[in-house]
């Protein structure tokens, strides 16, 4: 509509430049064109009765004619969008009028004067411009000429094939089509495509039209036109201003009038037999489309008053006009209503019961001898309109009261019509209910039928699942629904139509269930499914995201704490296996590894203990200088560095040895990549890595989750050691049965040649990132024995320059439900914490006493055995956990003493043993004693932690169970 808006500011400018052109240009002025035509002798000749009534005749016919056309009806009721539209149309469409009556005069007479009969009158508007030698001004014409055809064409086109399309094809096409397609993408490219042809068989039918009749007749041919048209304005004019009017009435009324039209009008035109109105005082053809219009108006008005109509046409003026019971009142005011016939009435709508209590209680409630006959009445009617209301809806109630105040009866269709209406109603109202109760609901819903076709849902729902609005409608089939969330990966692993037809199958056979699914944007949907008791199923969908988050989150928090606890002390209790079994294979291992395992003895380890727990509380003290801290983290690196040189070892020799039993469970990619990421963020930091980590949630695989870790863990190790500063990538993909594990970095990279020998124990490459990296070289030996433990394949592929990537394939399972349970946290700090430490060595004791001092622990040492047992006779009641060596003086030992310490004291101790004796079974002895295990070097994190955890645990004991 803004084109066609458009089209007519550009045919209105056209006009008006045209205008007063010929007007102020060509002619002075409007009266010396009046004057030079000589127009007032001319008007006196045309201003005689026959004339008069002749444009009057046309008049009429033009003006029933307008408000029938198609592409008028088009504008003002299908294209009107917003009422208050009309408001401003009906000031400027007159004032529009009004511009080119104010031209047509003088464009008329100032062409009749120039021009003459040279060129038709209709084309006065576009030769005068051109007769003055206008180009320009011609063209502009020409252009407000074609603009003013085209958008009569579009509009006339447009409006006729909507005509069409509603109310013939697409019924035909309904009735005709037993299987009603309920596809709305098909329906709605059906729809324009059957719009276009219409489109181009209305434009060819005029254009035909116009290739057979003469040019010189079009004008005669649109007044026959409109005679033909003004046939549905009296019925058009009914519709809106006279209730009584009939669809009987309207249909007698066009057909009427339209065969006098074509008997009186058309016909003749074609020379069959002459025109019956020619010679008359007016024009024929006005004359015979005005008696073929008061012909349909007549007969439309007869027709009424002797038909009767029916419901739904009652109905459907109700919306169009003021009810018009009022009148009935009126009518009653000076006669009594009978009270009976409207109790009689009332019942058999109602049933009797309730009417006969519905107007007791009216009776009660007002005073007939107080009111006068006409405020009874109107009471009365008012009661039995609201009665009726309420079983069969205000309009039928109405219609049903109106018909019985003026004796009229109603038929049975009728009656069946109103209870149908009655029953729409209340079946809506229900409709209504539901819809407002469920979209008021928290949770998403939806509603399936017996057929298993969606019939109710809210926003919630579609909301959580982001579906899109052409798949889901009411009657819907859910089988849609389930495929479009298969497809997406939110129902698991596995074929798309297996998995359709599981779902499918459970709503069939109507099997409760609950079920949770993480999306993957993080979402976590719980489902809920109950059948409904006459068949179908009702689901409950509730968005626990923030729940399952705040679980993971105290979960991970306390596995976290327990992982690095079992960590540490897994990885001490692999060095000194490693230790041992190296001095039993001291003959066939390396020189340098025999000479390092043979160092690493208890008598070693002593002050090694003793100088990082020194350092440890060194490093406490809050008044050390910049220098001071410095010195004391180098020493601390430097012991750390020597601890992880003795892991290694041990690594090699647990594996050697075959000790190594791997543990093969069913856990996911995601999991196994946040402990690592946590892991590795602080270094990536430290190190000004950008350690990137990706991989989907669907991903299951099967293997030994410590060793896989462990695997990763070197991996990763190795990537920050040489790529540093640069960039880390831990990712996972897809790759058949199997995953593909992935560590990239954009570091200096592995020539060709020695991608084989950096898998050799105590290998190391020649570069700038090597020497500063330390270490023994045993990382990637360690990663490809495990690997091969465990079966994985593990590659590599490398240009130098160019980074690494080290590719581990593991073996993929289908994804489980992970379970998640929450454990009661509860966080316990050190401060005035009484601990009793026991220790043969006087530094390893001094050291570890410092260190807990700096903690704020109150501390009590021991050297021996005896002494251990006079302090804690002392002091039994204030000692709340033990730190104990397992090689003591003689041949007492830490598991021993606490037993017997434990004996002494009324109450639970908890003790750690922290030893440097490598014997393989000493952890599960100590395990089995109740007693934390920790093996030196101790790292003093670790032991804070193993502290906290074991007076939580004590606690827990306690108070939570």
């Amino acid at each position: 509509m803004l084109a066609i808006a458009f089209e007519s500011l550009v045919k209105l400018f056209a006009f008006i430049a045209v205008g007063i052109f010929v007007t102020y240009v060509l002619f002075d002025s409007p009266m010396e064109i009046w004057r030079r035509s000589s127009a007032s002798l001319q008007l006196d000749q045309q201003l005689n009765f026959p004339n008069v009534m002749s444009m009057f005749a046309m008049l009429v016919i033009t003006m029933a004619a307008f408000l029938s056309l198609p592409r008028q009806f088009q504008v003002m009721v299908v294209e009107l969008k917003d009422e208050k539209d009309t408001w401003l149309s009906r000031r400027i469409f007159p004032l529009y009028l009004l511009i080119f009556a104010i031209f047509a005069v003088p464009l008329g007479l100032a062409g009749h004067l120039l021009l003459g009969d040279t060129v038709p009158s209709d084309a006065y508007v576009l030769f005068l411009p051109w007769y003055q030698q206008q180009p320009w001004l011609t063209l502009f014409t020409f252009l407000g000429a074609i603009s003013a055809a085209s958008s009569m064409v579009i509009i006339s086109s447009i409006a006729l094939s909507t005509m069409l399309s509603n109310e013939i094809v697409f019924p035909w096409l309904y009735r005709a089509n037993k299987n009603h397609d309920t596809d709305y993408d098909k329906f709605r490219l059906r729809l324009l495509t059957i719009r276009k042809i219409l489109v181009l068989f209305v434009i060819l039918l005029g254009y035909g039209v116009f290739l057979m009749a003469s040019p010189d007749t079009l004008s005669s041919l649109g007044e026959i036109a409109f005679g033909a048209f003004a046939q549905l304005t009296p019925a058009l004019v009914a519709a809106f201003y006279w209730r009584r009017a009939t669809l009987t009435a309207v249909y007698g009324g066009i057909v009427i009038g339209f065969s006098a039209w074509l008997i009186l009008n058309f016909i003749p035109q074609f020379g069959i037999y002459p025109h019956p109105f020619e010679g008359g005082f007016l024009p024929a053809n006005s004359m015979a489309s005005l008696l073929s219009l008061s012909a349909n108006i007549i007969a439309m008005w007869l027709l009424s008053h002797v038909s009767r109509q029916s419901v739904q046409e009652r109905m459907q003026a109700s919306l169009f006009m003021e009810y018009q019971a009022p009148k009935a009142l009126k009518l009653q005011r000076n006669k009594q209503i009978n009270y009976q016939e409207l109790e009689l009435l009332v019942s058999r709508f109602v049933g009797e019961k309730k009417t006969i209590i519905s107007f007791k209680q009216f009776q009660r409630s007002i005073d007939k001898a107080q009111m006068s006959n006409v405020a009874y009445n109107q009471k009365l009617l008012q009661h039995t309109e609201n009665t009726l209301a309420s079983v069969m809806g205000a309009s039928s109630a109405r219609l049903v009261l109106s018909s019985a105040l003026e004796g009229r009866d109603i038929a049975l269709d009728e009656i069946a019509v109103l209870v149908e209406e009655a029953s729409s109603q209340r079946q809506q109202y229900s409709q209504d209910l539901l819809q407002s109760a469920i979209e008021n609901a928290s949770e998403g819903i939806s509603i399936v039928d017996s057929d298993l076709n969606l019939v109710a849902w809210n926003k919630k729902y579609v909301d959580l699942f982001s579906y899109p609005s052409e798949l889901i409608y009411q009657g819907s089939a859910i089988s849609d629904l389930i495929r479009f969330n298969v497809v997406r990966g939110l129902c698991g692993i596995g074929k798309v139509e297996e998995q359709v037809n599981k779902r499918l199958e459970h709503l069939r056979n109507g099997s409760p269930h609950s079920s949770e699914r993480e999306h993957s944007d993080g979402r976590v949907i719980r489902i809920e499914g109950n059948p409904l008791p006459g068949g179908g199923f009702v689901m409950l969908f509730s968005d626990i995201t923030t729940y399952r988050q705040a679980e993971r989150g105290l979960k991970e928090a306390n596995v976290d704490l327990e992982t690095r606890v079992l960590e540490r002390t897994q990885k001490l209790e692999q060095t000194n296996d490693a230790l041992a079994l190296a001095r039993e294979k001291a003959e066939q291992a390396h020189v340098k590894k025999s000479l390092y395992l043979k160092a690493c003895s208890h008598d070693l380890m002593q002050p090694l203990e003793a100088a990082r727990l020194f350092t440890s509380a060194l490093a406490s003290q809050g008044n050390l200088t910049v220098t001071q801290q410095r010195q004391v983290d180098n020493i601390d690196h430097s012991l750390k560095v020597a601890n992880d040189l003795v892991a290694d070892l041990a690594e090699i020799a647990r594996i050697e040895s075959g000790n190594i039993k791997p543990n093969i469970s069913s856990f996911s990619v995601k999991s196994l990549f946040d402990d690592l990421a946590k892991e590795f963020s602080a270094s990536a930091v430290d190190l000004e890595i950008e350690f990137r980590v990706h991989c989907s949630n669907a991903m299951w695989l099967r293997s030994d989750r410590n060793l896989l870790r462990r695997i990763l863990q070197n991996l990763i190790g190795n990537a920050f050691r040489y790529a540093g500063p640069g960039k880390v990538l831990l990712g996972a993909r897809g790759k058949g049965d199997s995953i593909d594990i992935q560590v990239l970095d954009n570091g200096p990279g592995i020539p060709v040649d020695k991608q084989t020998l950096v898998f050799e124990q105590f290998t190391q490459l020649d570069n700038q990132q090597s020497s500063s990296a330390g270490g023994l070289g045993l990382g990637l030996n360690i990663t490809q024995s495990l690997a091969q433990l465990l079966s994985h394949p593990l590659a590599l592929n490398s240009k130098e320059g160019q980074g690494c990537k080290f590719s581990v394939e593991v073996e993929r399972t289908l994804a489980q439900k992970e379970v998640l349970t929450v454990k009661p946290v509860i966080n316990i700090g050190l401060r005035d914490v009484t601990v009793m430490c026991i220790d043969n060595d006087p530094d390893v004791l001094n050291g570890m006493v410092e260190l807990l001092t700096a903690w704020d622990c109150n501390v009590l040492a021991a050297e021996s055995y005896q002494q251990a047992l006079s302090v804690y006779e002392t002091h039994k009641n204030d000692i709340e956990i033990l730190l104990v060596d397992y090689q003591l003086d003689g041949n007492f030992n830490g598991i021993a003493l606490t037993a017997k310490l434990r004996k002494m004291s009324r109450h639970y101790v908890p003790a750690i043993l922290i030893t440097a004796t490598t014997d393989s079974d000493l952890e599960e002895k100590t395990l089995a004693a109740d007693i934390g295990f920790m093996r030196k070097l101790i790292k003093p994190a670790a032991l804070r932690a193993m502290m906290s955890a074991m007076l939580t645990k004590k606690l827990q004991a306690k108070y939570l169970q």
